[in-house]
């Protein structure tokens, strides 16, 4: 009998139990996670650990669900990225004329797809594309003497794949945005999802912009060409201030194509200088100080006498010489070397209008006379010849 007793105590002990159990769960209703299924179930997950979270930052939580996992970029065989660099470069010259230097930096960057940013009295930037940043570069260094110069590369790769990364997630959620825009149908909620929409949209334009503005900077380089001169501007024969004309004016050829406009035949008394001119040059203009030959490439030669005053030295000369060409027609020297106590050969280059030139010049000196031959020409003519012409030079007889 108490065995009996024990068994249905028991089983109206089970009973109660499971009604309390089912009791329970009719009160408090189903599990919460029953209710979602899938992303909504991620959404809600997410969004009940961060509820402070503004309606942007729940709208794109969908988007940090787990995503498959993948292979790194190099495990799958892709290749690395790209480097992305911004060129900047400064140039300080000391030119003859700041009007005629600026207006070659001008065409230099033209012609190899620039474009003028600004210009001042003294102040030329230009934009270029990446790939002639060098080249244009190199090109400008050659219109003066370089007193200074700086290049700057900027590395910006790792700033616009965060950009990048960045406008693609506010995309992303101003879809989230979108999307719950039109299933809203509570004014409150209405309003609240179009202000983080806008607030979505300011953030996407700026990102944009940003990124506009870096792609810029890399894809054209910067070059920034300080002019400075020391001769005063407006007056192109001023030269040096030295007694000695024909110093002053020597590369006025090379600078302006100061040449004779007549031919003249040498005779008796107007015989000039006794060189011998290179092959293929034709002497055209003959006086008693004054030799001119060309070639049809457009390589000129200018051979003068002048008077050696009190005997003057080689070296005297040479550095008169040298000053009045660089300060005074910016020619950049490749080459100086003197032969001989007698006779000293300079060869350089400069830009004329966007254009490379060559120059040389040989100095020949007795105690009472000095002789100058010079040469230029456009920089491949001028370099095809420029043996010849210094062969020519070292004809030069007193």
């Amino acid at each position: 009998m108490r065995m009996w007793l024990q068994l249905v105590l028991a089983v109206s002990l089970f009973v109660s139990c499971t009604m309390a159990r089912e009791g329970a769960a009719s009160d408090w209703g189903a599990p919460a996670e029953a209710e979602f299924s899938g992303e909504d179930a991620m959404v809600a997950k997410l969004a009940a650990e961060a509820p402070s979270a503004p309606i942007f930052e729940r709208a794109a939580l969908r988007s940090a669900a787990p995503e498959p996992a993948q292979a790194p970029a190099q495990a799958q065989g892709q290749t690395s990225v790209e480097r992305q660099v911004i060129y900047t470069a400064t140039l300080q010259l000391v030119v003859v004329s700041v009007y005629d230097a600026s207006n070659s930096v001008l065409s230099i960057a033209k012609a190899a797809g620039g474009y003028l940013q600004s210009s001042d009295a003294h102040i030329v930037t230009v934009r270029v594309p990446a790939a002639k940043f060098d080249a244009v570069l190199a090109q400008c260094e050659k219109l003066g003497e370089v007193v200074g110069r700086n290049v700057n590369a900027s590395d910006v790769t790792e700033q616009v794949l965060e950009l990048d990364i960045r406008l693609d997630n506010a995309k992303r959620a101003r879809e989230r945005l979108l999307a719950h825009l039109e299933k809203s149908e509570k004014m409150e909620d209405t309003l609240k999802i179009e202000a983080e929409l806008a607030r979505v949209t300011l953030e996407i334009e700026r990102i944009e912009g940003q990124l506009r503005y870096l792609r810029s900077q890399i894809s054209m380089s910067t070059i920034t060409v300080i002019l400075n001169s020391r001769l005063p501007q407006g007056s192109p024969h001023d030269g040096l201030a030295v007694p000695f004309e024909w110093v002053k004016r020597l590369g006025d050829g090379l600078m302006a194509g100061a040449v004779e406009a007549q031919p003249r035949k040498p005779n008796f008394l107007t015989r000039g200088p006794s060189f011998t001119p290179p092959p293929e040059f034709l002497r055209y203009y003959s006086s008693h100080d004054l030799v001119e030959a060309m070639n049809a490439e457009g390589v000129r030669i200018k051979v003068q006498r002048h008077s050696n005053y009190d005997s003057g030295a080689l070296g005297f000369w040479t550095k008169l010489a040298r000053q009045a060409l660089v300060e005074g027609r910016s020619v950049v020297f490749a080459r100086e070397q003197n032969i001989d106590d007698e006779r000293a050969v300079m060869v350089g280059s400069r830009d004329v209008s966007g254009e490379p030139y060559g120059y040389l010049l040989l100095i020949l000196r007795s105690s009472k006379r000095v002789f100058t031959f010079e040469a230029w020409g456009p920089a491949e003519a001028f370099n095809a010849q420029r043996a010849a012409l210094e062969q020519s030079a070292l004809s030069l007889r007193p």
